[in-house]
C-alpha cells in the first residue's frame, strides 16, 4: 500500500476532528475500507476510491467546506492530481 494513501486518509480525517470532534473518526469508518488502530491506517480496496467515498462522507453532513478542508489537508502527502479522485483535484 502507498504510504501517501495513509498519510491523506489520516490527515483528512485529523483536520475533520479538529473542525466536528470524534465524529470525524466515526463517519470515517463507516466508509467501511478504513481501519484505524493507535494512529495507523489501513485501506482496503481502491485507495483512490477510498479517498472519494470519504470525502463523500464530510460533504453529505457538511457541504463544500468539508471538501476544502479536505483538499487543504493533503497538499502535502504528494499525490498528483491524477492519483487522486475528482472530489480532491
Amino acid at each position: 500500500m502507498d504510504s501517501r494513501y495513509q498519510k491523506a486518509v489520516l490527515n483528512i480525517i485529523n483536520m475533520q476532528k479538529e473542525i466536528i470532534g470524534p465524529l470525524a473518526l466515526d463517519m470515517a469508518k463507516r466508509v467501511g475500507a478504513i481501519k484505524i488502530e493507535n494512529g495507523v491506517v489501513e485501506i482496503t480496496g481502491e485507495p483512490k476510491e477510498v479517498l472519494h467515498k470519504l470525502v463523500k462522507e464530510y460533504e453529505v453532513l457538511f457541504g463544500a467546506l468539508s471538501v476544502k478542508v479536505s483538499r487543504d489537508s493533503i497538499k502535502d502527502v504528494g499525490l498528483s492530481p491524477e492519483e487522486l479522485p475528482e472530489i480532491l483535484r
